[in-house]
């Protein structure tokens, strides 16, 4: 009963990320790349666990070899198209979908010759590859089948898993990753490196599919063990990319990843810190004594001192100028402008970049960022786009027209 659960938590995690993301207003290119390729591996998953659980039946696995095939073809080339959404701002013609031509072309070739074949004698193909009986001389369309299955495919997805590492790596190179941001991330001092984080767990994701093709379904289904515990780590990368990947755009998403990576926040402060936290709605907060006052304080910092204009202002540091704790400022927050603190540091940001772009209708996309006080051109193009739903140049173009 383990094995099973196990075997279908890729699948399941797949599937609810999908869905969540579909139902999430305001989708962004990103997030239908996202859509597509869970579906995708989704897909993938379900073929996989469906020839594991169930015993050896070769007609159906005919079918689920072409399904995988392409689908598993798929997720890298889409992959790296949704890596390159994530950092850059240039135009997505249809060049870049060329990249999913191969996995097209082999899951068109094998549907052709399988149809000429037959699947009852493509079955019977599988069947005696996977025995060792093959017979010394096969026909023409037979040898294809096989080459089309085996050989070319295997041959496909090496290329595909090395071209995509490559990729990823190189985008990591231009973003500046290092290791140490990712302990940053988990304080919650980098929300900015997210895109970095996500390329890592698709790495990741990438070896483990790679890992499945290399051990082949036969080990895989002689060694349950070591294939339940595979596809609980599978899972498991796949649960938090797409937590990554889809939350921190959800309505309240960076309020609710603050509560999961700091679930202990409460016990550091006093029971009145921590009772006073808890008037967290807008009727609530008009209640709060003392918080009129604090406000003050922090619009002074905050708008009229233009303090979010500058890239190492986060809840903390304001914690510290205004004499307080980041409790107190998140509730703040939340109660005067009805938004966890992270998404009115970005509005602040953005509402000064669009001006800014009016003001200064040739200043190039690095300048408008240094200057509205993001810590790179590449988080601002995609809070731009979270925020806009469209890039800064495409706003600024539609603004020219005006």
């Amino acid at each position: 009963m383990l094995d099973v659960f196990a075997l279908q938590l890729p699948f399941s995690v797949c599937i609810v990320w999908c869905f969540l993301v579909i139902l999430k207003r305001g989708k962004t290119y990103s997030d239908r790349l996202l859509v597509v390729l869970l579906a995708l591996m989704a897909a993938y998953y379900i073929c996989d666990t469906s020839h594991l659980l169930a015993a050896p039946d070769y007609r159906r696995l005919v079918v689920l070899d072409i399904v995988a095939q392409l689908t598993s073809l798929a997720v890298f080339p889409l992959g790296c198209i949704y890596i390159r959404s994530l950092f850059d701002d240039t135009s997505r013609g249809w060049a870049a979908y060329l990249l999913l031509l191969p996995a097209l072309l082999l899951a068109v070739s094998t549907i052709v010759v399988t149809s000429l074949i037959g699947i009852g004698n493509c079955s019977s193909l599988i069947r005696m590859y996977d025995l060792g009986l093959m017979p010394n001389h096969l026909g023409i369309l037979e040898n294809s089948y096989l080459v089309l299955t085996h050989r070319a495919y295997n041959l496909a997805i090496l290329v595909s898993f090395s071209i995509s590492m490559v990729y990823i790596s190189y985008r990591l190179f231009l973003g500046k990753f290092k290791f140490g941001h990712i302990s940053d991330f988990l304080r919650g001092n980098k929300f900015s490196f997210i895109s970095n984080i996500i390329c890592i767990f698709f790495i990741i994701l990438c070896i483990l599919m790679s890992l499945r093709f290399i051990l082949g379904i036969n080990w895989l289904s002689n060694n349950t063990v070591w294939t339940s515990i595979l596809s609980f780590f599978t899972a498991v990368v796949l649960f938090l990319t797409g937590y990554l990947a889809a939350i921190p755009t959800l309505p309240g998403g960076y309020l609710n990843m603050d509560r999961i990576l700091h679930p202990f926040d409460a016990m550091k402060h006093t029971r009145q810190e921590y009772l006073a936290g808890l008037n967290s709605g807008p009727v609530a907060g008009k209640q709060v004594s003392g918080y009129d006052k604090l406000m003050d304080s922090f619009q002074e910092l905050m708008v009229k001192k233009q303090g979010f204009l500058d890239p190492a202002m986060t809840i903390d540091e304001i914690s510290r100028q205004l004499n307080t704790n980041r409790t107190y400022v998140s509730k703040l927050v939340n109660i005067y402008q009805g938004m966890p603190f992270r998404d009115y540091l970005n509005k602040l940001r953005i509402d000064y970049s669009k001006q800014l772009m009016l003001d200064e209708p040739d200043a190039v996309i690095d300048y408008i960022s240094a200057k509205s006080g993001f810590q790179s051109a590449t988080q601002f193009i995609r809070k731009f786009r979270e925020t806009e739903g469209v890039t800064p140049s495409v706003w600024r173009s539609s603004q020219k027209k005006r």
